[in-house]
């Protein structure tokens, strides 16, 4: 049996919320699947699950740590192959990795958004080039899921193989087959406290500064005029240390806008909405997008690399340059007035998002496998464990 160990920086919202379908697909191969991260949740799905102390920001500490556990993890277990995924995972993984590569030990980095970018902030460039430019020599593969970035690590990095991917998948069938009756659609408004006659505007995402849900309090506060029913739904934990919150209370918003905190009825909460508003400043592959496209919702998007990648604009979604409030409660506006333009761009985004399925991304990524990880069993000879 093949031994794959897949890394990264935490468990609930990150392994459990991206990588169940790829854990059941390798171990449907043949594979054994083991995960390495801070295990804030169970991943019952896997084989073994290691608890490592690092922290979603690489610079709060515990890395140095981490590193010498997943050292002593990969001399232990003789893995095939690793799979790291997120900033902090993929530092801990390849720095603990770099003594086993010789013996044949293949590491294949899945990135889900690079720090910078071509028009990120300078800041963004000062700290992420640097870093991955100096782990790219650890890097085997490079897995991309935008063009944006699978340029930009051609160009920048240096890393011999760079592949790209249609994200990370989305169990499109679950959203699809999602549907709820008339009187379904009523009590599940009036469970959230919000009513058969209110315009719902919904966004789903974790509320940190990247997000950027202060923007979509402006389009609030602009679309109220044209359309006075108008509410705003934020799903998502809260990671902003309370500022979002604050904010709607103090623009005398409370009662317009409902902070769900962490659901797992998306979905239904997808369904009972009017029109999905993206403000993100920076996004890899928004799965949240594409999960509201399938549930025929029209999209508004503030205008990144990874809205640009899904987003055909005036096809299947509206894109706004980003931090125009106006514009984006302009193109909510006409939706609400249009509904032939409402069907015509909820149809085109049905048609558009397939190759996003997960079942074909995971086609892609096993294919790509395949192709750099040999196929015999690996031997590790004894290896003496290095610093971090």
């Amino acid at each position: 049996m093949k031994k794959l160990l897949l890394v990264a920086n935490v468990s609930k919202e990150h392994i459990r919320k991206f990588h169940i379908p790829f854990i059941l697909r390798m171990k449907e191969l043949g594979w054994r699947v083991d995960v390495a991260c801070r295990l804030d949740e169970p991943v019952p799905e896997c084989d073994n699950a290691y608890d490592l102390p690092c922290d979603r920001n690489p610079f709060r500490g515990g890395l140095s740590k981490s590193v010498k556990l997943l050292q002593q993890v990969i001399q232990q277990n003789r893995y095939d192959l690793i799979c790291c995924n997120t900033i902090t995972g993929s530092i801990v993984a390849r720095l603990s990795a770099r003594s086993f590569r010789p013996q044949g030990l293949k590491v294949i980095y899945i990135d889900h958004g690079l720090h910078f970018f071509k028009g990120a902030p300078a800041h963004r460039w000062i700290m992420g080039y640097p870093m991955e430019k100096a782990l790219a020599p650890l890097t085997d593969v490079m897995v991309t899921i935008n063009s944006v970035d699978y340029a930009t690590a051609r160009t920048y990095l240096g890393i011999k193989n760079v592949e790209r991917i249609h994200g990370i998948g989305v169990d499109l069938q679950r959203f699809r087959e999602c549907r709820l009756s008339s009187v379904e659609w009523l009590q599940k408004r009036r469970s959230l406290g919000l009513s058969g006659e209110d315009f719902i505007m919904t966004y789903v995402a974790e509320i940190i500064d990247n997000k950027n849900q202060q923007l979509l309090l402006q389009l609030l506060e602009l679309i109220l005029p044209a359309i006075p029913n108008a509410k705003l739904m934020l799903i998502g934990p809260e990671h902003d240390g309370g500022k979002t919150r604050a904010m709607v209370q103090k623009q005398g918003l409370s009662d317009r806008v409902l902070l769900t905190g962490w659901r797992d009825d998306i979905p239904h909460l997808l369904r009972i909405s009017d029109v999905y508003t993206a403000s993100s400043k920076s996004e890899g592959l928004p799965l949240n997008l594409i999960e509201a496209m399938a549930c025929d919702l029209p999209v508004v998007a503030c205008k990144n690399r990874g809205h640009s990648e899904i987003i055909l604009h005036g096809e299947n979604g509206f894109l706004v340059e980003q931090g125009d409030s106006a514009a984006m409660a302009a193109r909510v506006f006409q939706l609400a007035k249009d509904p032939s333009l409402k069907q015509k761009i909820v149809h085109q985004a049905q048609l558009d998002i397939a190759q996003y399925e997960t079942t074909h991304v995971l086609d892609e990524l096993t294919e790509i496998m395949n192709r750099y990880v040999k196929q015999d069993r690996l031997t590790y000879e004894k290896t003496p464990l290095s610093d971090p």
